[in-house]
């Protein structure tokens, strides 16, 4: 046998160490290898989560209802004061607006205050669109439950014919209905009708008692046209006429 072939290999105990620590390392960088290979890479596009719908709300109840507002239960005086405040903005803010929607009501329950004011708010055109027609069939509405006013301005609608066909004999009606209610302007006016023969038929010594009713209230129209009817009466004719104003007593209001 060789002698290179029978040499014992030295030992060396340094070089064994390395070698293990080195077999580990490789051992552990495989480990790590496999782990990082075994590892789902992440999705670019994952798929987007699916939100479920919102249930629907459940029906209306009377326990989840919307509240509503509580009906009104004022009186139709009342409505009309407090439509009148609203109106004239006494201890409130001015709104005619609102005036006139509690007028309506207030008028559509009977209120005869109401009535004619809404016929007013019509008429300016204040808190509602300008409505003649609308306006006198409110004024009629009042005047046909005894309001003075309102049949002495129904009266000078129908002797122009504004919110109605032109009537003198209509004008002459409402008006003695006011002036028997002591309305001093539905006197004057009507006195000068019974004068002038318009809507009744002329009559002198009727024109002067009329006449003299308002004069004697202060109508500086009344006195004016009462002088003229004076000059075409005869002395028994002043004298009837006088008495017929002395003798005559305001109707009430129904």
């Amino acid at each position: 046998m060789p002698r290179s072939m029978s040499r014992s290999v030295p030992h060396c105990p340094h070089a064994a160490r390395v070698l293990a620590t080195a077999a580990t390392v490789l051992a552990l960088l495989g480990l790590a290898a496999c782990d990082r290979g075994e590892k789902p890479r992440p999705d670019p596009n994952p798929p987007t989560p699916q939100v479920a719908p919102a249930p629907p709300p459940p029906p209306s109840t009377p326990t989840n209802a919307p509240a509503k507002n509580p009906p009104d239960v004022r009186t139709p005086v009342e409505l009309f004061q407090a439509g009148l405040k609203l109106s004239n903005g006494k201890g409130v803010a001015k709104d005619p607006a609102e005036a006139v929607r509690l007028f309506s009501k207030a008028a559509e329950q009977g209120n005869v205050d109401a009535q004619a004011y809404l016929a007013g708010a019509y008429r300016t055109g204040v808190g509602a669109p300008k409505n003649p027609e609308q306006a006198a069939r409110w004024f009629r509405t009042a005047a046909e439950h005894g309001d003075a006013r309102s049949q002495g301005v129904l009266a000078s609608m129908y002797g122009t014919g504004e919110g109605v066909a032109k009537d003198n004999a209509e004008a002459a009606k409402w008006y003695r209905m006011a002036a028997e209610q002591g309305l001093v302007r539905a006197q004057a006016n009507l006195g000068a009708m019974y004068f002038l023969g318009q809507g009744v038929a002329a009559d002198p010594v009727e024109a002067y008692k009329w006449l003299h009713l308002a004069a004697l209230k202060g109508d500086q129209e009344a006195v004016k046209n009462r002088g003229l009817v004076a000059k075409k009466l005869s002395g028994p004719q002043m004298i009837e006429g006088r008495k017929r104003a002395a003798e005559f007593a305001p109707a009430k209001s129904k």
